[in-house]
């Protein structure tokens, strides 16, 4: 549409003169004609040579049959009223010049008019092989200075899009009322007509945007309905190939079929495309889509998604998002990604476009998610053959919140991540299929309600990787609560290439480690239904791992006195499950290496070479 609207403010700028019903037809560069069948002059009878000035400011000229080309674009508007101006005819038509050598930005810097109104306006763009069709009713500028209209509307639109294989079919579309506020005319044209790059300074071309009731129709019967879209600042700067034709070029022809040597340059085309655009926020609301399927429809819906950049990144926020199909039901009350940046896959477009990607080094070049959180997803999965729920009950999976925080990328692997999980839920069946789950529903359980952390970090000067918190908490269940310190681990592991990054991960030793378990039921369910496997009571079974706690453990690990400290801690647990905590550190301040501990062979000269301790309360 910005095209159109600048090639309609264009041709509206053609006023004034003194020879009524004139037409105009002129050549434009590329071959392109703007033609002009009529120019009339309303507000008096009286000749322009006697009315002069006085009626400059009230007088409204009338454009018909105008049709003006822009490289594939074609503008068509049977009728535009141009009303208030003070330019003279020499202007305008200087103004209009095609053979002009003015830029067009500065051309339209000298458009002033009270209205612009243009009850049709039709415009053809080419997009491959295919070409899109939009038809504006009712469009009206107003107030516009030197090149930038206050205010521009349209009542709706309609669009079609016609496929060059007849078999596709075409889509079509509806918009409902358009409104922009603060358009730059000029700032359009120099983005669309002129160069630039990363140093050049950024446009502006709209304030605010409105579009309501948006419908459009795939070619198979796929429908999209948006209630409203809301955007404000949308501009850009210029880049090196100007807007206007690099769109062309990535337009052009079938990307399926495109030679390589027109992908590559595609690649460093969108590359600059999307590093120019420059967008403040944008909202949408009430959105749904329905897929209609071989006869099993597909729904999504999405109450509100927001998009608003500050400072070089984004953030993303979606609000009551459902999808319903043939292969279940999700639900998502929010989804917020945070500290969005595509400047690594912009990178990757212009190595590519360079010739010097490397496929290896492809995760380099993903896009930057600093933090993504999640409140209370939703999922129901079909368990029988086909989803037919019939067969078998649809398994339901909840989660009532999770936090993911992605920092320090290194060869963009992030080298700081915490990951907390807070009520991820589901049903034990009472007779499931799955060992897991045949095991928690023999010890009773007909739900899971599951919540951890994952945090940790690597210390690149240290050469370690420090696991802060690694927990697990059940519901009615207990905790398991783990710290490390793990060293050896230098830059080497992130190489792109698997066989330098495993054998740098040879050389890694766990240095310290601290276990702590708190148990909260778990452990007594686990006792009662062994011992009645065992024909036993709970309390004679309780003794009888008690004892092998006692002598066992000792035993496997060379008897010495923190080996026997360990049994009589876990004896004491099992006795009276509590809290047990157990911590071994390396006695080799370089750590206890992988490779090492695995060639040792027994378990007891692994225990020699920690300082191990025990505690059960």
């Amino acid at each position: 549409m910005a095209r159109a609207l600048f090639a309609a403010a264009a041709c509206g700028a053609l006023v004034g003169g003194d020879t009524l019903g004139a037409a105009v037809s002129l050549a434009l560069p590329g071959g392109g004609r703007l033609e002009i069948g009529r120019v009339g002059i309303a507000g008096g009878s009286a000749p322009w040579s006697l009315v002069g000035a006085a009626l400059a400011q009230d007088a409204t000229v009338v454009l018909d049959d105008v049709s003006l080309k822009f490289g594939t674009t074609l503008v068509k508007a049977p009728r535009i009223e141009v009303g208030g101006t003070r330019l003279s005819r020499a202007d305008l038509q200087a103004l209009l010049d095609p053979a002009g050598s003015e830029p067009w930005a500065a051309r339209l810097a000298r458009l002033s008019a009270a209205t612009l109104a243009a009850p049709l306006l039709r415009v053809e763009q080419a997009v491959g092989d295919q070409v899109q069709v939009t038809v504006y009713r009712d469009v009206l500028a107003r107030d516009l200075v030197a090149g930038r209209a206050r205010s521009l509307d349209a009542a709706g639109a309609v669009l079609t899009i016609e496929g060059a294989k007849p078999e596709a079919g075409p889509g079509s579309g509806a918009y409902g009322r358009i409104a922009v506020a603060d358009l730059d005319l000029v700032g359009l044209a120099r983005l669309l007509t002129e160069r630039g790059g990363p140093d050049a300074p950024a446009i502006r071309v709209y304030g605010t945007v409105a579009v309501e009731d948006v419908a459009l129709s795939g070619p198979k019967g796929a429908t999209l309905r948006i209630g409203r879209i809301d955007g404000r600042d949308f501009g850009g700067r210029p880049t090196a190939t100007p807007w206007a034709e690099a769109l062309g070029l990535l337009t052009a022809g079938d990307p399926e079929t495109a030679p390589p040597p027109e992908r590559v340059r595609n690649a460093g085309l969108a590359a600059d495309l999307l590093d120019a655009v420059a967008v403040g926020t944008i909202e949408l609301r009430d959105i749904a889509v329905t897929d209609p399927g071989d006869g099993a429809p597909t729904r999504f819906g999405l109450s509100r998604v927001t998009y608003a950049s500050e400072g070089g990144t984004a953030t993303l926020r979606s609000e009551a998002m459902s999808l319903d199909g043939p292969a279940g039901r999700f639900g998502l009350k929010g989804l917020t990604l945070s500290g969005l940046s595509l400047k690594p896959a912009l990178e990757g477009l212009r190595r590519h476009a360079a010739g010097g990607l490397d496929p290896a080094e492809m995760r380099r070049y993903v896009p930057l998610v600093g933090r993504a959180t999640v409140e209370s997803l939703d999922l129901d999965i079909p368990a029988g053959p086909g989803g037919d729920p019939a067969a078998a009950p649809p398994l339901h999976l909840g989660l009532r919140g999770a936090a993911l925080d992605l920092s320090a990328l290194r060869d963009g692997i992030p080298t700081a991540t915490r990951l907390a999980l807070d009520g991820l839920t589901f049903a034990v069946p009472p007779a499931p299929g799955n060992a897991a789950l045949a095991n928690l529903a023999s010890l009773g359980y007909r739900a899971v309600d599951l919540s951890g952390v994952l945090d940790s970090s690597w210390n690149e000067e240290a050469r370690e990787v420090s696991v802060r918190e690694f927990s697990v908490t059940g519901k009615e269940m207990g905790t398991a609560r783990l710290t490390a310190t793990f060293g050896g681990i230098g830059r080497e592991v992130f190489n792109p290439d698997t066989a330098v990054s495993s054998l740098a991960l040879l050389g890694a030793s766990a240095k310290a480690l601290a276990l702590t378990i708190e148990n909260n039921g778990l452990f007594e369910r686990f006792l009662g239904e062994q011992a009645k496997a065992a024909s036993l009571k709970a309390a004679e079974l309780q003794r009888e791992y008690s004892t092998a706690a006692t002598l066992g453990i000792p035993a496997v690990l060379g008897n010495s006195p923190s080996a026997k400290a360990l049994g009589a801690a876990v004896a004491r647990f099992v006795t009276k499950p509590g809290r047990l905590t157990i911590t071994a550190a390396a006695k080799d301040p370089a750590g206890l290496g992988f490779l090492e501990a695995s060639t040792v062979g027994s378990p007891g000269k692994v225990f020699d070479r920690l300082n191990v301790t025990a505690t059960a309360e």
